[in-house]
Formats: structure tokens, sequence, C-alpha cells
């Protein structure tokens, strides 16, 4: 007993003595655990997760949850007060929902929920009772719907990020509700769907301790002009980028003082002239004013040194970006204001005049220069040294040749060069290659470059290589597993295209792949199981042979097929119907056979471009192709196509628009922007047009084939069309009444068996700029337009019952109404296309005209051999006589024994 009492005792000792070294460890470490009521809250929020591998790994029951990854504890209470869930792969978010359990945090200040998947839920109420939280980021997490007005009851909050949910998924019907949010230091709404607060800018105004604001994409369309008084005087950061202000830059911008440090006012649709203003902005360090439609030259305040007291120092710019507007005048005259720049972006203006060695001599801290699409020239000596190191060259239609620019021997730090189209017309020295081993972007295409392009294989930093429209002249080079895009066009690049195969290997990461305009030869290579990243393919216009490899279909991301002009042969591969994302195919001007493939129009829904002319292709076409919702380029024209028109009513034909993509910039442009197009049998290259911002160009061309019937009104109704041919095939009929067609501007319904009198709606047709409706059966009065009279009468030749102007037939009043015998009916418009082609455009076939020219030259070779020798003519009459008797002869015995077995068949029996 008194054993069992003593041991009672020992334990409660050692208890003791326990918690005093837990007390003596808290006491030096000054840390409380976490309370057991918000640990049990931490894991109810981890349930609401799908996937809790991460970032909960670490909160196991055994650990203290203020040692878990991402939950932070205040060291006194033992409270949680900071809860980080935001994803650490942003490529791989983590799916769940926001769990009511916050509320048992009730002493949480920092809540991070940014990158992950809300599955576009809205954002919970009780997120606005958290009374004490500072910092809420809800950024990138996929929600929607209206942001509650009830987050203005956060009077702690010193910073709300909503930006990043999905294009304006976050909406708000005005900003009211920030002004109860007096602490507030940043706040940060892109993308959300703010167009009808006009209040905005009233609204952050009664921010006093505003640091940081961004409005990007968040479709405002008002910037006011003036402030009464401005306010959030403590501004740094300011970003209304991508708008649609469509004004110019406001005064109230230069009454913030001297605390504004960047500026970001990038395409905001701003015009008007950079106000000489911006000098005030003294602390300034970056400015971006690019995509917009500014004007004048660049004030002479932007980046002068700045007086304070009676010291000069430098300006505080280091970064301005002024690309893509219509800034003009000498460039020279507006470099010395800016010597302390790290970023000098002007590209795509209409800056001019020459850069010399002294422009650019005090710029030591320069690491980005961009100068493209300018009217500037560089002149320098090929022995100068510049006194900075670039990282990124921008001199894309600078004038730099004729020689290559040795300057550049200096720079072997840079990852991105663009010399391109810049009238260099030399070699490219072995040294240029080797320069730097960042290198991840290089663009010498259009100029005259010639000399040994190296093994790439080994530059696994380059991504992108743009070669286009040189004199290189080798085998193929080896290129990375790591090239994204490569662009080896227009060049003299020769040998058997197998070498491609290299490149495709397993782990490639190959974009766009352009070899076209080249003298590959061989047969395309069925390596594409690889190639599965691979979004445009252009081989066309070089020598290939061959059937198209079936493996083509493993490229289930492609979006660009160009194989065209080249000597493929054999039938379209049933494996290409894989290739779902296809927007363009072109496989014109090859030796290709067999039906037109049902499934492309089944299978490739998103087909924008196809031509398939100039083969051999045979058989109907396809109703099937009726299908393809966003087609507006169709070219079957110069095969052995036979059957109607199907009258299809293609969705993409009926706008002028070309594509919804906001994205039509390079790489995307090499593979859409011009085609070949043949009117009146002659060939000539078309750009394609914009129209607000957006590409289009509608093409349908039938052209000589062997299509019969009649023209389809759903053709006439597609009033997107800029060019229709229809021309040199056996259609019948009268040309459609209702032309419906107000883009059109190429129209060749020429070699055809058409009839009736011209319907008088293609006066309509105001931007029709080709015509040609010459050899047809057409009659009556040309109707009176100021664009019909405007062409010439070979338009109209061929037609022998038209009349009136441009032609010389001046139509008597029972012409002028046309035929009043014209056909309706199908069958007599059939009728009368074979009479048409008996007297107009006849032609004789190749093989009757072989045996008609056989004939004749038999004939005349037998009797003109007899004529010329006697002996031979004695022979053959003496011939013919003994057959005549002979014949006689057979007749007579023949006729005899017909008599006696009449005369035996009538004799009575």
């Amino acid at each position: 007993m008194i054993m069992v009492i003593r041991g009672s005792k020992l334990i409660q000792i050692l208890v003791f003595y326990l918690i005093g070294l837990h007390c003596m460890e808290m006491a030096l470490t000054g840390a409380v655990p976490c309370m057991d009521s918000e640990q049990d809250a931490l894991l109810k929020i981890k349930e609401g997760f799908k996937d809790v591998s991460e970032p909960f790994s670490s909160w196991t029951a055994e650990e203290d949850c203020c040692n878990w990854r991402g939950v932070g504890c205040d060291n006194t209470t033992g409270h949680v007060t900071m809860l980080d869930l935001h994803s650490r792969d942003p490529t791989s978010k983590l799916p769940g929902e926001v769990s009511p359990s916050l509320l048992d945090l009730p002493y949480l200040r920092s809540l991070d929920l940014s990158l992950n998947h809300f599955q576009q839920t809205l954002i919970p109420e009780f997120i606005c009772s958290l009374k004490y939280i500072e910092h809420l980021n809800l950024s990138n997490a996929n929600f929607r719907g209206t942001i509650p007005s009830s987050l203005g009851n956060l009077s702690h909050l010193k910073s709300l990020d909503l930006s990043g949910n999905g294009l304006f998924y976050l909406r708000a019907e005005n900003l009211s509700w920030v002004y109860g949010l007096s602490s507030l230091e940043v706040l940060a709404l892109g993308g959300v769907e703010i167009s009808n607060a006009e209040d905005w800018l009233d609204a952050v105004n009664m921010l006093p301790s505003l640091v940081e604001l961004r409005l990007f994409f968040c479709n405002l369309h008002k910037l006011p002009q003036n402030l009464h008084h401005v306010n959030f005087t403590t501004l740094k950061i300011l970003d209304l980028s991508l708008n649609n202000f469509s004004s110019t830059i406001p005064d109230w911008l230069f009454d913030i003082g001297h605390s504004l440090v960047y500026l970001n006012l990038s395409r905001c649709q701003l015009h008007g002239v950079i106000p000489n203003a911006f000098g005030n902005l003294t602390s300034l360090i970056s400015l971006d004013l690019s995509d917009n439609n500014l004007e004048g030259p660049i004030p002479l305040t932007l980046g002068l040194f700045q007086e304070q007291g009676e010291r000069n120092r430098s300006s505080s710019l280091r970064k301005l970006y002024l690309s893509s507007n219509g800034l003009n005048g000498s460039l020279a005259r507006s470099l010395a204001q800016f010597s302390q720049l790290a970023v000098l972006d002007v590209a795509r203006n209409y800056m001019k005049g020459s850069i010399k060695e002294a422009h650019l001599q005090k710029f030591s801290s320069l690491r980005v220069l961009d100068l493209s699409s300018n009217r500037l020239a560089l002149k320098v000596s090929s022995n100068w040294t510049p006194p900075f190191q670039l990282e990124t060259i921008g001199l894309r239609s600078c004038l730099l040749g004729p020689k290559f620019p040795q300057w550049l021997r200096s720079q072997n730090n840079f990852s991105a060069i663009d010399i391109s189209n810049a009238s260099i017309v030399d070699v490219v020295p072995d040294w240029f290659w080797n320069l730097s081993s960042r290198i991840m972007y290089m663009n010498l295409s259009f100029n005259k470059l010639k000399g040994h392009v190296p093994d790439f294989s080994s530059q696994h930093q380059l991504s992108e290589l743009d070669l286009t429209g040189n004199n290189f002249s080798s085998p193929l080079p080896r290129f990375s597993a790591n090239t994204r895009i490569l662009f080896l066009a227009k060049n003299s690049f020769f040998g058997h295209i197998s070498n491609l195969c290299r490149i495709l290997s397993i782990n490639n990461s190959l974009n766009y792949l352009d070899l076209s305009s080249n003298n590959l030869w061989g047969e395309i290579p069925d390596c594409w199981k690889y190639g599965h990243n691979l979004i445009a393919l252009n081989l066309a216009n070089n020598n290939l042979s061959g059937q198209i490899p079936n493996s083509t279909g493993q490229l289930i991301r492609l979006n660009t097929l160009r194989l065209e002009n080249n000597i493929l042969s054999g039938e379209v591969p049933l494996s290409l119907k894989t290739c779902t994302e296809l927007a363009a195919f072109h496989l014109a001007n090859n030796r290709l056979l067999g039906n037109v493939p049902t499934w492309i129009g089944e299978n490739l829904q998103k087909l924008k471009f196809l031509s398939l002319c100039s083969n051999s292709f045979s058989g109907n076409i396809p109703r099937q192709l009726c299908q393809l919702q966003f087609l507006n380029y169709l070219n079957l024209s110069s095969n052995s196509l036979s059957g109607a028109i199907p009258p299809c009513t293609f969705p993409g034909m009926m706008t002028a628009y070309f594509d919804t993509n906001p994205d039509m910039s390079y790489p995307y442009m090499a593979y859409s922007d011009s085609v070949k197009l043949t009117f009146s049998s002659r060939e000539f290259i078309r750009y394609s047009k914009f129209y607000h911002g957006q590409l289009f160009f509608n093409v349908l061309d039938l052209s000589s084939n062997n299509l019969s019937g009649r023209i389809p009104t759903e053709v006439m109704s597609l009033d997107g069309l800029i060019f229709l041919n229809l021309s040199r095939n056996h259609l019948v009929g009268p040309i459609p009444p209702n032309i419906e067609m107000p883009n059109l501007e190429a129209l060749d319904l020429s070699r055809n068996y058409l009839s009736c009198t011209m319907p008088s709606s293609i006066s309509s047709l105001t931007f029709l700029s080709l015509l040609d409706i010459s050899n047809n059966n057409l009659s009556g009065k040309i109707p009176l337009s100021t664009q019909l009279q405007s062409f010439s009468g070979q338009a109209f030749i061929g037609n022998p019952q038209l009349c009136g102007p441009p032609l010389s037939d001046n139509c008597s009043s029972n012409e002028s109404f046309g035929d009043p015998h014209c056909s309706i009916e199908e069958g007599d418009d059939e009728k009368q296309g074979i009479q048409k082609q008996e007297q107009h455009d006849f032609k004789i076939p190749s093989f009757y005209l072989s045996i008609g020219l056989g004939f004749i030259v038999g004939y005349c070779g037998f009797w003109g051999s007899l004529l010329l020798n006697k002996s031979w003519r004695y022979s053959y009459f003496r011939f013919l006589g003994n057959m005549n008797d002979k014949i006689y002869v057979m007749v007579a015995a023949g006729a005899a024994k017909l008599k006696r077995k009449f005369q035996h068949q009538q004799a009575p029996k």
C-alpha cells in the first residue's frame, strides 16, 4: 500500500516536472499551442477540398496546428491569425469549396485562397463576417457572380485581391461598398466586370491610404478627365490597362503628386498627345502607354533631369513603353533625356531619323531596346562598342545593313534578338551563332542572309527561331527538342525531309513548324506520332512526293496543315478525321485523287479554310460540307467534280467577320494572311482584310469542274462573300434573281450555259471590282448601275442576245426585256445547255480528234500509193474484180439455197 502511494506521488511529481519543463519552453520560445477548437475548424476546412495531398500533407492531429503548412498563429494567445491555402502549382489548381468553419477562426487576419478552383461558385457571404481580417486574397480562384457589397463592412481590411477569376465572371454594379474600407491600401479587381460603376473614380478617391490600385480589364468605358480634389495622394501603383476609355490622358493623374511609381495605361484606346505634365511625376519609375492611339512627338519633359534645390538629380524613370501608337518626330532628339533608362520600347510608331553612336553613348544601364517598325536607321561604325549589355534587342525593320552589324559581337548576354527586315545583305559570321548561351528568341527573317546555319541541337534555351525569307542553302540543320517555333520558309534548304524526325523526339516541344518554299524532296516521313504539341505544320511549295502519311492523324492539336504545291499523290488519309482542331486545311496543286472526303464536313467542325483545288478529285461535292459552320474559304476549283452545287448556307460566309479569336498575331498570321485566287484564268495573290480589328476573307471558288444544274439561290445569299467564282462549268438556267452579297468584290460566272436576263439585283453590288459573265446565253439589257457600266465589254462578250452599255449593241424596244421564251423549267435548261454547247465554245475531245486524224492519214496514204504506183493499182483492181466474182457466186448460191428451203417448207404434207 505504501509502495502504491509512493508510486502515485512519483507520477504526480513527474507530471508536474514535465508541465514545468513545457511552461519553461513556452516562456523561452514565447509560443502558445494551437487551440483545440480552431484545430478542429481547420480540419473541417481541409475536408472541403477534394485533393488533400497538397498543401495538407503536414496537417496531422498529432502535430500542433500552428506548425501546419500555411497556418500562422499568435504566439501569445495561440489563435490562428493566418491561413494561406493558395495553390503552389498554378497548372494544377486545387478543387473544393470554402467551408463555413472559417467563422470558427475569429481572429483570422490574413486569408489566401488564390490559385484554387472553386468551381464557379459565389463568393461566400460569411467571409464578410471575418471582422478582424486585414488581407484577403481570392484571386484566380474561379469564383463568379456579384461581389458581396457586405465586403465593405471589413473596416480593418488593408488589401483585397479579387482579380483573375475569369473574364467578367465576377461583377460589381457599383463600387460604393469600398467607402467603408477606410484602411484599404491595395485594391485589385482585374477582370471584374464593373462597366456600370460610373462612380468608380469617386469611390477609390475616398480611400486616403490607397497605395495600389489595379483595375485592368474591367470593361470600363468612362475615364473622368477631372476630379474636384485628389484624395488618394499616397498612390504608388496604378494599373488601368486593357479598358476602352477612348479619351485623352486625364489631368487628375498629374495631381497625385510625387508618390506615383508605376503607371500602366496600355490598351485603353487613348488618343491625343502625351501631356508635358508627365514631367511632374518625379517618382515615376515605370510608364506604360503602349497600344493606344497617341500621336505627336515624345514630350521633352518626359524623363528629363529634375531640379531639387540647387542640385540636379537624375530622373527616376527607368522603364518606358510607348509601342504601337502613332507617335512621330525625331527619336534622336528625344534620346538625350532617356540615357538613364533600362527599358526603352518605342516599337511600331512613326519615329524617324538616324541613330548614331553619340546618341547611345550614355546608355550604360540599358537592358531592353526595341526600336522595331519605325523609320529609323542605325548608323554606327564597324568597330563601335556599345556601353550597354542588352538582354532584348528589337530592331525589326530598322535600317541596319547592308553589312551584318558588327557591334552585336559585344553583346553576349541577350535572350531575345529581332533584326528581321533590316536590309542586311551579307554572310552571317560564325561568331554570331555562339554569342549568347541564354538565347531564347531569334528572328533574322526577311533579309538576304546566307552562310552556314549551325547545329542547334545543343541550344536547349532556344525556343523560337525564324530564318524565313533569306538565302540560306544547306541541308536542314538539327534543332533542340525544346524548340517551340521553327520557321525556315522561303530559303534554299535542300535534301530529304526525313531529317525532320530528329526534332520530333518523344519529349519535343514543337508547336509551329514552317519549312515551306524550300527545295526539300522525298516522301513526308511517317513519324508524327510524337507531334502531339504541334499546332501548325507548313510544308507547302516543295518537291515532296508520295502519299500523306497516316501518322499525321495523330496531330490532335493541329490547327493548320499546309501541304499545297507539292507532288503528293493518292487519297487523303482517313486518319486525318481525328484532327478535329483543324481550322486551315490546304492541299491544293498536288496529284491527289478520289472523292472529296465526306468526313471533312462531319468531323472537322472548326474548319475555316479548305483548299483542295488543282488536284484530280472526282465525284460530287459532298453535302456534308454544308455542316461546316465556320467555313469562310472554300476552293475546290480545277478538279473533275460533277453533279449539282449543294445548296449550302455557310454561316461563316454570312458575315464579313473572319475570326472572333482576339489573338490573330504572330505566329498565326503566317498561315492565314494571304491566298492565291484565279479570276478569268489569271492568278493573283489576295491579302486578308481587317474590319473592326477582325480578319475576314470569304471566298467560294468551284470553277473549272464539270458541275451542272442551276446556281443555288443559297449561294447568292452569302452576304459575307468577297470572291465568288463558278466559271468553266456546265451550269444552266438563270442567274438567281435575288443577289444579296453587299461585300462582293469579284464575280466570275463565265463559260457556262446560263440563260435569261441579268437580274436587276446585280446592280446593288457596289463594291464589285472584278466581273466576268462572258460566254453564256444571257439576253436582254444589262442593268444600269455605276458599277456595271464601269467594266469593259470583255466582261459581257459571248452572250449574243445581251445588249446595252458597255456593249456596243444598243438595245431595241424588243430586246430590252430579253427572251420572252426564257426557260423556267429545269428540263428546258438542260435542252438549252445542249444547244448552247453545240453553238458556242465547241471543243473536239482528243480521243475523237485522234481517230479522225488517223483516218485521214490512212486514207491519204493508201490512195496516194495507188495513184503513184501503176503496178500496185492494176493488182488492186484485179483483186477487186476477183473478189466481186467470188461475192456474186456466194450470194447467188445462198439465194438458191434459201429458195429451195422456202419451197420445201411451203409444200403440202
